[in-house]
């Protein structure tokens, strides 16, 4: 272990405020909240049926009677149109677990404040069939129970046992925590008994860990609930043990007489082309607190560094920290998009070397920026810092997001930064992952499951609670929208209510009810893009330049007080990309608030590449209530080159002529929703004075129905 300097003084972990305390009310994630609920769930819940996904659990499947899929070698992106063909049994992938687990934990976090006896219904006819098919000694897997018996633990390097197991147990914890029915929850914990018998240091166990993260940061919610502490130790083991030498995943080869790199990242040599070696893809050629870059599949890294955060904080552990704030630091200052998007390498789906972010071939799976939104929630309970909420928040309204459409029965897997058909009409990209258009389902179907998940579950990334140094209680906002929350605080119960038009409008009131006497302290974040900020708490005006790592500390007997008014001025600005990030010299991207724009072919005709800005001209806000359900259109002045001098030819002299053209952007997350065409995140750029306008002119917005609120 290198020496390095300690950068946690004191340990001052905060709580994540549960989803269970918070309830969304209104606004922009009520409605996202409710079409999630009422289509995409129901629309997963489908697609899980109709593919056998649901049934798989059932053992219905026999090798020896179904042959299916019977088209050639079983591949992932094969799957589906077989699976759906008419007659026959499917043959359950070993994903599919996860899926179901995936879909129940998301129904879960819908049940606790939307009660639906059809959906709780099918949860447990699920529930019931996994009893069925559990070993007797704890034992749960669909494929290796009816697919391959008697290989169980035979191929932990590819075949997602422990990721299966660890979303179960996410599953089976919401699912108790929604209805208080511990069924599920029995069962996945003498589940994660019987794999605690299996791995670990002791002799005759595996010393080995998974080829997916996920049991780790799993096997700490069951920790936290249960106060089992086999299972921290467990979720411990399997960070420890990971990329020591002789490589697990190379002697499990060996001993079952596999390829080392079998269905690995190889090239044309049949070797693998990853820099760093075949491991890296997972993470595994170095032990985790000796990695300094982000290496390999982009959502093995968030999951495992989730689990990173979640133990140092369990277990005070300075070196596993440290090594997961280097991570942190590498991924977000040099491997990141504007949009929160991760992992920008079609191949493996993975991270390539710094400031290597492509737009038009960007991959960015919807589930690598979710799980750099838990990951960065998970930071901040570790460390409140506002750099830790302004990428969460980053990710969560761009590239999160932009990975449902807006009727939520239609997702992206890969999510672009620029578009043009053409590249996917030639074949020039040919994975149906990377299609510009959203599609009701992918055989390899953890993005849509993991958005419904993350959508009912947002109440829990709003708020946590910490201590300052005299010992008295912090409560910290994190996310603003609209929500009501309560807690107790001194023995007292507390009851925080937002209200605010967020991200369309910066004005955010925070409404205090409590009986409570004593001053106590709420931190709120001031966003990073944020150039100017006022506060009022109660009658007293705020210093808002009495900033602490991105929070502002008002401390208060809140009884007397009542009220916290925030107003977070909006204005559209550019952003530019570090001068290494090749692809993006000379251009620029709109921002507004929270939220990453674009250019369509559907506002602003084709051509979009040869639009240019220039920093002379203003950006203006102006909020459109009949336009991709309601939102706020940045417009600007700009010019390109004049089409007709380019008739029958292909290169000219520079000229000077140009056209004006007036561009129109939409937020990000929006784009694709309408007719297919070109899309763009970066526009050309030219420097000069810049001004902005917003259209919420000297508040007057409540007065002005085409008002950015």
């Amino acid at each position: 272990m290198r020496n390095e300097e300690k950068i946690m003084e004191k340990w001052n972990i905060s709580e994540t405020i549960s989803w269970k305390s918070v309830e969304i009310t209104g606004g922009f994630w009520k409605k996202r909240e409710d079409t999630n609920r009422m289509v995409t769930l129901p629309a997963e819940y489908e697609q899980c049926r109709v593919s056998g996904r649901v049934d798989s659990v059932k053992c219905i499947y026999h090798p020896e009677n179904d042959n299916r899929p019977r088209k050639g070698v079983f591949t992932i992106d094969g799957v589906l149109e077989d699976n759906m063909a008419q007659g026959g049994v499917p043959r359950p992938h070993h994903y599919w677990d996860s899926d179901l687990a995936k879909w129940i934990e998301g129904a879960a976090y819908s049940l606790y404040h939307h009660p639906d006896p059809e959906t709780e219904e099918k949860i447990d006819s699920i529930v019931e069939d996994f009893a069925k098919l559990q070993m007797e000694d704890g034992y749960l897997n669909t494929y290796y129970t009816v697919v391959e018996p008697g290989k169980r633990w035979t191929n932990v390097y590819q075949m997602h046992e422990l990721y299966c197991a660890g979303h179960l147990i996410e599953a089976a914890v919401a699912y108790y925590e929604a209805t208080g029915k511990d069924r599920f929850l029995k069962i996945i914990c003498k589940y994660a008994d019987y794999i605690d018998t299996v791995f670990g240091p002791e002799e005759g166990k595996i010393h080995g860990y998974p080829g997916h993260q996920e049991i780790e940061l799993s096997l700490v919610k069951l920790y936290r609930l249960t106060k089992e502490s086999r299972y921290l130790r467990l979720a411990k083991y399997f960070l420890d043990e990971r990329g020591k030498q002789p490589y697990f995943f190379e002697e499990e080869a060996k001993k079952y007489g596999r390829d080392v790199e079998d269905r690995g990242p190889k090239g044309i040599l049949g070797k693998s082309f990853i820099a760093k070696g075949p491991y890296a893809l997972f993470q595994s050629h170095l032990p985790v607190r000796e990695q300094d870059t982000a290496e390999g599949h982009a959502v093995r890294v968030t999951y495992m560094a989730c689990a990173m955060a979640d133990v140092a904080a369990e277990t005070r552990d300075e070196s596993l920290w440290t090594a997961c704030s280097r991570l942190w630091d590498n991924v977000t200052t040099k491997r990141m998009y504007v949009t929160g998007g991760i992992g920008s390498q079609d191949g493996c789906e993975r991270f390539n070397f710094d400031y290597q972010l492509p737009n038009e071939e960007a991959y960015n799976e919807t589930c690598a920026s979710i799980g750099l939104v838990m990951w960065a929630n998970r930071m901040l309970m570790v460390s409140p810092d506002g750099k830790y909420g302004d990428i969460m928040e980053r990710a969560l309204y761009n590239g999160v997001i932009s990975g449902v459409s807006l009727k939520g029965d239609k997702f992206f897997y890969a999510n672009h930064l620029a578009v043009h058909p053409g590249v996917f009409e030639d074949r020039i990209i040919t994975n149906p992952r990377m299609f510009p258009v959203r599609q009701s389902w992918f055989p390899v179907s953890c993005c849509p499951m993991n958005l419904a998940r993350l959508t009912e579950s947002i109440g829990g990334y709003v708020y946590s609670r910490g201590l300052s140094p005299d010992e008295k209680d912090i409560i910290y906002v994190h996310l603003y929208l609209e929500n009501s929350m309560k807690l107790e605080v001194q023995g007292q119960e507390v009851r925080i209510t937002q209200k605010t038009r967020y991200p369309w409008d910066g004005k955010i009131s925070i409404f205090v009810e409590t009986d409570l006497e004593e001053e106590f302290t709420i931190a709120v974040r001031i966003p990073g893009w944020c150039h100017h900020a006022t506060a009022k708490a109660g009658e007293e005006t705020l210093n808002t330049q009495q900033i602490e790592k991105g929070y502002l500390y008002i401390r208060k007997n809140w009884n007397k007080a009542k009220k916290l008014e925030l107003d977070l001025q909006l204005r559209p600005f550019l952003l530019e990309s570090h001068p290494s990030v090749r692809m993006n010299c000379a251009k620029a991207a709109i921002q507004y608030g929270p939220l990453v724009y674009c250019l369509e072919e559907a506002d602003n005709g084709k051509g979009l590449f040869d639009i240019m800005l220039n920093g002379n001209c203003s950006l203006n806000a102006e909020f459109d209530e009949t336009l991709l359900g309601g939102v706020c259109v940045v417009t600007a002045d700009g010019f390109r080159r004049k089409q007709e001098s380019w008739r029958g030819q292909l290169y000219l002299p520079v000229q000077e002529g140009v056209e004006p053209v007036r561009i129109r952007a939409v937020p990000y997350y929006s784009w694709s929703n309408r007719e297919s065409g070109e899309m763009t995140v970066w526009i050309g750029y030219q420097y000069g004075n810049f001004k902005s306008e917003t259209c919420v002119d000297e508040r007057k917005a409540e007065e002005n129905e085409s008002s950015c609120i």
